[in-house]
C-alpha cells in the first residue's frame, strides 16, 4: 500500500494551515484609538451632575462617560482616534419606579441650553492615540 494519500492529507492540511495563518494575519488592522477622561467647571466650580457626550460624525461613533461629585468623567473603552464635539447635559432622570425609603436632596444643575447640544456647545476633545485628558469651562 501507497504512502502517498497520508502525504497529500499532510499537505493540504499544512497548505491550509498556512493560509489560515496568513489570512489571520493579513486582515484589515484595528484603528488607532485613545481614551479620554477630564474635568468640567461651571463658572470655574466643578458641575457635580451630568453626561459629557463626544460624537464624531465623519466617523459615525460617539460616547458617554458621567459626571462624578468631583466634576470628573471618564469615557469607558477606547475611541477611535479624531476630533469629536462634545456636549454636557443634564443627568438623565431616575426611574418612576425607584422610590428611596428616605428623599435624598437632588441635585440641581443648572447647564446653560448652549451646551446641551455639541453643534451649538463649542467644545472639541481630539482624540489621540493613548490616554487623553479633555478639561471643560462651561
Amino acid at each position: 500500500m501507497s504512502r502517498w494519500p497520508w502525504r497529500r492529507r499532510g499537505l493540504l492540511f499544512l497548505g491550509l494551515l498556512a493560509c489560515t495563518c496568513w489570512l489571520a494575519g493579513c486582515g484589515p488592522g484595528k484603528p488607532p484609538s485613545g481614551t479620554v477622561s477630564g474635568k468640567v467647571t461651571l463658572g470655574g466650580k466643578p458641575l457635580i451632575a451630568g453626561v459629557v457626550t463626544l460624537t464624531n460624525s465623519k466617523l459615525g461613533v460617539g460616547a458617554s462617560g458621567a459626571l462624578d461629585e468631583f466634576g470628573a468623567y471618564r469615557v469607558a473603552g477606547e475611541l477611535r482616534t479624531g476630533e469629536y464635539e462634545v456636549a454636557v447635559q443634564p443627568p438623565p432622570a431616575p426611574p418612576p419606579l425607584e422610590m428611596p425609603k428616605t428623599p435624598a436632596p437632588a441635585a440641581t444643575v443648572n447647564i446653560p441650553q448652549k451646551f446641551r447640544d455639541a453643534k451649538t456647545s463649542g467644545l472639541k476633545a481630539t482624540i489621540k492615540p493613548g490616554a487623553n485628558t479633555a478639561d471643560f469651562d462651561l
